[in-house]
Order: C-alpha cells, then sequence, then structure tokens
C-alpha cells in the first residue's frame, strides 16, 4: 500500500459467484441466493403486514353509515348537556336511566381531529359523552358529523 500501482496487483469482480471461483470462507451461499431468500421473504410476510386489520373494517364501514348534523339533533332532541362519568357505568344510576330512554350520544375524537357522534355509550379513553332531554331513538346508527360544542350547555 505503500508507493505502488495497487490496480495492477488487486483484481476486484463485482456481481454474483460463479461455479468456477472459490467462494470466500464462511460463506454458504452466493449473493445471488441471498437476493432471491430475501425477495421470497418479503413476498411472504409483507402483504400480511400490510393487510388490513379489524379497527381499519370497522371504519370502513362507520364511514358508509348515514349521517346527520348536530344542528339537526339539538333541534329535535334539546340541548345536551356534558355528562361526565366519576364512577363505573354500571353502578351510575343516574347514567344507567339515560342509556335505557336513549337519550346519551357518545362524542369520539376522528383520525382527522375532527369530533363526530354515535347515538349510545361507547366506552374509550378519549370519548367525551353527552346527555340530551330528549330521546336521540331517530338518530340511532347514524353518524352525527358538525359538532358544535358552542351549543353544549357546560
Amino acid at each position: 500500500m505503500r508507493d505502488g500501482d495497487l490496480s495492477r496487483t488487486v483484481c476486484l469482480r463485482q456481481g454474483l459467484w460463479t461455479e468456477d471461483l472459490r467462494t470466500p470462507p464462511e460463506q454458504e451461499c452466493s449473493n445471488g441466493s441471498l437476493i432471491l431468500l430475501a425477495v421470497v421473504l418479503w413476498r411472504t410476510f409483507l402483504p400480511k403486514m400490510l393487510a388490513p386489520s379489524r379497527t381499519h373494517i370497522v371504519r370502513m364501514k362507520l364511514l358508509k353509515v348515514k349521517t346527520s348534523r348536530f344542528r339537526a339533533v339539538i333541534e329535535k332532541c334539546g340541548k345536551p348537556e356534558v355528562y361526565t362519568l366519576w364512577q363505573k357505568p354500571k353502578t351510575d344510576r343516574h347514567f344507567q336511566s339515560l342509556l335505557k330512554n336513549n337519550r346519551v350520544m357518545t362524542i369520539r375524537p376522528s383520525e382527522a381531529g375532527t369530533d363526530f357522534g354515535v347515538v349510545g355509550f361507547c366506552e374509550e379513553k378519549a370519548a367525551r359523552y353527552l346527555a340530551f332531554p330528549k330521546s336521540l331513538k331517530r338518530f340511532e346508527g347514524e353518524r352525527i358529523a358538525g359538532i358544535d360544542w358552542t351549543l353544549v350547555q357546560s
């Protein structure tokens, strides 16, 4: 490596190993078979990793549901109040009576950052609950869009 032209003494070969060449020590397979192995593993396991999980399927179904506006719900059922769960829902008698009378709406955050409502009780960490003075039965199974927090009594 000192004074001398190394290009005449060192032969470099790029590409796959061939049969007439010796394989380097401790190498069990050629570069070509390693690439083939990587492609086979990629084709086998990547589609399973990219397959939609159950949560994506639920979100897709939810978007196909009929949508109502929050203002229309307020016009038919009155101004709601925010209901805070201080105890477990099953032990809260007032909350249970609201559920039986279909007067509870769960406000859920979406991935886009906007809130939407679902009639009934859905227990989630980021969910908020509204209690309405009248029944929400006519809006059951619908997605309530356009939540305006200024219309909610605090």
